[in-house]
Parts: structure tokens; C-alpha cells; sequence
């Protein structure tokens, strides 16, 4: 038996138990315990333990919440896209069903300018489209040569038509310009010319003759005038690229590139009826009308005159430009009258002397 000696030996004062007294401290502890009443251990348990559980379910719920936020802003199966601009859905229809494309905003303004620089086409029947190159020269007191046409049109450019022709006077905003020599004034001009079949005689050269010196005088205005083109035969066709009501055009760079077209996808076709396209080209209400016909006859009676200068109440000139076949016999017929009686020249142009086209 090893025995430990401590050098510092500590006194105990706890109360020694003898192994006699074990029963009666067991008995002791079971007493004390039944003398506690059970609620009041009940109560001191719940003080204790609920604020616990209370804790645990908050925190629970709060992770759900948090859960179910995350899942609501994250999309399902799909990547994200980069930005890009918002489009416009078109819708072209068929017969048989409606196709739907997208197309950016950018080019719907794309093709609204398409629209106004090229709807034209639709304005000219596809039998007038076809005009051959040829050179010819304008009888006129103002001579003119004209140079074969560059672009397959049929027409030269009117920037090269311009030979030996006196540049156009200028009166503050006001513009002289001249068709087979008979000049007008003005800021708002009307070019009402004749395209019925016997303008296509002598193998189209009248009417070649015809566009050609209209175009020429077309150029000579400047972006602050307007004007109007109006070719007919039994009715007026308007040069109206917008499909509005009929209206004078802008002489902007635009306005003749579209008007050029127009007049070279006239061609010669039809009967005469001058007073409905008369009438036409007064309501308009431009300075000047220059009206150009090979008929005259049927011509005007003497109560379609005087309709005429009420519809114009002296505010337009009008400017008669005759075609004939041969010199001229002299005459007081309806052209000259028509011209003496709204302040306008008259001008003979004889068609047989128009150089011949060149195939």
C-alpha cells in the first residue's frame, strides 16, 4: 500500500457522510423533491425553455421568406440577355396567311423615306416604262440641242439639255422660266401637258419633245418654288407620289428626282378632253399653267371659256403651247383665245421638224 503525504496537507470542512447515513440522504432528496409543487417546476420550465423555440421558428421562417424572394427574380431555364433596342413587329399578309417580322424602329423610317422617294412605281402602268435613247432637237425661238440620254431612260439629264437656252431671271422670290420658248413668272408653276395618242406620232417625238422641255424648265427652279405636273388624255393623271389630295410640289433636289420619274413613265395613249384637266390645274392656284396639246380641235366653246375665267378670276397665266403638222395657219382658235384671255402667250411648235429619233 503506497501512501501519499502532502507537504501542505489542506483541512476539509465539508461535512463527512458515513456510509450509515446514505439511506437517510436519499430519503431526504426524494422528500424535497415531492415537496416542490409541479406546477411551479412546470412554470419555471417554460420561463426557461419556450423563448428557445420561439427563436428557433422565427429564424425558420425568415430563411423561407428569404427562399422564396431569391426564386421569384431568378428566371427559369433562360440566359441572360444583353440589351438591345426595342423593334416594331410588321405583318406582311398573303392570301393564304399574315407573316410576322420583326424589323428595328430605325428602319421603319427607313422605309417611309423608300416610300416617298420610290412609290412612283406604282403610279406608272408597266406598259409606259419603255422609252428608247435618241437625240433630237427643240424648235423653239430659244434653240435647244439635246444631247443622247445617259441613263437608258429615253431622257437625257435635264443639266445637259442646256445649250445656247438664257439662264432663268430671278424677281426677288420669283423665277422666270420658259417652255419651247414661252416664258412664265412666278413662284408656283403647273405643267399641264397632252400624252393622247397622237403625241406618240412621227415615232413618239412630239412627246419626247414634250418631257424633255419640260424637265429642262422643271431644273431651272429652285428648292423656295413649287409646281405640278399633270399629263392627260380623256382625264388628268396628277403627279401625286403620296397619294394625297392633289397639291403643289416642293422644287427641292427630292421633289424633281420624283417628278422625273413620273414624267418618263408617261407615255402617249387615249383621246383629248382639255377642260377637266383645265379645270384641275386652275384649283391649284399656281402663277402660271403652261399647257401644251396637239388638238386643237375639239376644242373649247365659247361657255367653257368663260367657265374658265371664273374658275380663274384673273390670279394664273396661262400659257398655250400648240403642236402641229406643218407651219402654221394663222387662226383665232380656242389655244389663242385661251391664252389672250388669262394674260399668256401662245407658241406653235410644227412637229416636222423635230429631228428624228435615234434607234
Amino acid at each position: 500500500m503506497i501512501t501519499v503525504i502532502s507537504e501542505n496537507p489542506v483541512a476539509d470542512n465539508s461535512p463527512q457522510v458515513s456510509d450509515d447515513q446514505t439511506p437517510r440522504l436519499g430519503t431526504w432528496i426524494r422528500g424535497v423533491s415531492e415537496s416542490i409543487p409541479t406546477d411551479t417546476y412546470e412554470a419555471e420550465f417554460r420561463q426557461r425553455f419556450i423563448p428557445a423555440w420561439v427563436l428557433s421558428a422565427g429564424l425558420h421562417m425568415l430563411l423561407l421568406l428569404l427562399l422564396s424572394f431569391s426564386m421569384r427574380w431568378i428566371p427559369r431555364g433562360a440566359a441572360v440577355e444583353p440589351n438591345r433596342a426595342v423593334g416594331i413587329v410588321l405583318a406582311a399578309r398573303t392570301a393564304d396567311h399574315v407573316e410576322y417580322y420583326e424589323g428595328e424602329s430605325d428602319r421603319q423610317t427607313e422605309a417611309e423615306e423608300i416610300l416617298e422617294q420610290d412609290s412612283t412605281d406604282w403610279l406608272l402602268p408597266s406598259a409606259e416604262q419603255l422609252v428608247t435613247t435618241f437625240e433630237h432637237e427643240l424648235p423653239s425661238t430659244t434653240h435647244l440641242q439635246v444631247p443622247a440620254a445617259q441613263d437608258g431612260s429615253g431622257l437625257p439629264d435635264p443639266g445637259s439639255m442646256i445649250t445656247g437656252r438664257p439662264p432663268p431671271k430671278r424677281f426677288g422670290s420669283s423665277i422666270q422660266t420658259s417652255v419651247f420658248g414661252v416664258a412664265g413668272t412666278g413662284t408656283n408653276f403647273v405643267y399641264l401637258f397632252d400624252r393622247s395618242a397622237s403625241m406618240g406620232n412621227h415615232q413618239g417625238r412630239p412627246l419626247h419633245a414634250a418631257k424633255t422641255e419640260l424637265l429642262v424648265s422643271l431644273d431651272e427652279l429652285e428648292k423656295i418654288h413649287q409646281f405640278q405636273i399633270i399629263f392627260y388624255n380623256e382625264s388628268p393623271s396628277i403627279f401625286n407620289p403620296a397619294g394625297e389630295s392633289p397639291r403643289m410640289w416642293w422644287a427641292d433636289n427630292r421633289g424633281k428626282n420624283i417628278a422625273q420619274r413620273f414624267v418618263r413613265g408617261i407615255s402617249a395613249v387615249g383621246g383629248t378632253k382639255h377642260m377637266s384637266a383645265l379645270e384641275m390645274a386652275l384649283r391649284l392656284k399656281p402663277d402660271v399653267i403652261f399647257f401644251l396639246t396637239d388638238a386643237n380641235q375639239p376644242g373649247l366653246t365659247a361657255s367653257q371659256l368663260a367657265r374658265l375665267r371664273r374658275l380663274n378670276g384673273g390670279a394664273t397665266s396661262i400659257h398655250a403651247i400648240e403642236f402641229g403638222l406643218g407651219p402654221d395657219s394663222g387662226g383665232n382658235n380656242f389655244l389663242r383665245q385661251l391664252a389672250q384671255q388669262h394674260s399668256g402667250q401662245y407658241a406653235y411648235v410644227d412637229v416636222s421638224r423635230l429631228e428624228r429619233r435615234v434607234r
